[in-house]
């Protein structure tokens, strides 16, 4: 398997984008093709042992920055290394790009160069975000700030196939985030995408949830506009920062003796495991 790496995306590239395409080529065997400017890569790899890692450099002489405006700077700027990454799926040389970088140039270059999925009008992203009994996959959480009704049994069936494919989920439930779970409930957007929703073969629709709903575990795939799903993430996030930092805080101002200590450490790790967005 080869995976093309946008070596210089990313708010720690491209020393910490290194670091991982050489512990992946390492643990699983794989090649990684290591795509930006080669002296910087050829810089970041001295540093390491490499020896027996497949690390093909694949050289892109420019950047899309996080402050560009992602479409502008895929056509301003077509030897950019995510433009090059997309370039080798398309053509057959990589199974997948990867990138850390500037989401929407991301999506800019996929679109461009990859290209979509027959029938798809729009892609969109997707996050599994933990739940009390494992994942629910989000979608889109940003891709499309303005949506149509027509978008959402798209998403769906996206969001659908993913819980089956990568979660294992044989029959994923799949609803409609709303401001109330009753039938009729939300704008006009969310109250004609639910009517869509309700025709559409292959998904298990179940109506409504709201945001709080959510992390119980009780469904498998949520379905919203890109602009409502990245509030929510974000928002999330927030939170489950927020939390982590509270109980760090109270721990120190309450020290406990060293038995419980060590029980109570123990377990804000698995808490911390659970609830860090960033791995997710």
């Amino acid at each position: 398997m080869n995976i093309a790496l946008d070596v210089m995306g990313g708010d720690n590239a491209p020393t910490e984008v290194v670091e991982g395409a050489i512990a992946a080529a390492r643990e699983f065997g794989i090649t990684v093709s290591m795509v930006g400017k080669p002296d910087v890569i050829r810089h970041e790899l001295a540093r390491h042992k490499t020896e027996g890692l497949r690390l093909p450099i694949v050289p892109a002489s420019q950047v899309i920055e996080m402050d560009d405006k992602p479409a502008n700077a895929v056509r301003t700027k077509p030897d950019n290394s995510m433009s090059v990454g997309c370039k080798l799926v398309r053509a057959g040389e990589a199974h997948a790009f990867v990138t850390a970088g500037n989401t929407g140039g991301a999506l800019a270059a996929g679109i461009l160069h990859v290209g979509r999925v027959k029938g798809v009008m729009r892609p969109a992203l997707v996050v599994p975000v933990p739940t009390k009994t494992g994942f629910c996959v989000v979608l889109d959480i940003g891709a499309n700030a303005d949506c149509r009704p027509e978008y959402f049994p798209q998403f769906a069936i996206m969001g659908t196939l993913y819980a089956q494919q990568v979660f294992g989920v044989a029959n994923p439930t799949v609803r409609i985030l709303s401001n109330g779970e009753e039938e009729g409930k939300g704008n006009q957007l969310m109250i004609n995408a639910s009517h869509m929703l309700v025709d559409t073969p292959g998904i298990n629709f179940l109506g409504n949830v709201e945001s709080k709903d959510v992390f119980k575990g009780t469904v498998d795939v949520v379905v919203t506009d890109g602009f409502t799903g990245n509030v929510f993430l974000k928002t999330a996030e927030a939170a489950s920062r927020l939390l982590q930092e509270i109980m760090r805080e109270e721990i120190r101002r309450n020290p406990i003796s060293m038995g419980g200590g060590l029980l109570i450490g123990s377990a804000l790790k698995r808490v911390k495991a659970r609830m860090d967005d960033s791995e997710y």
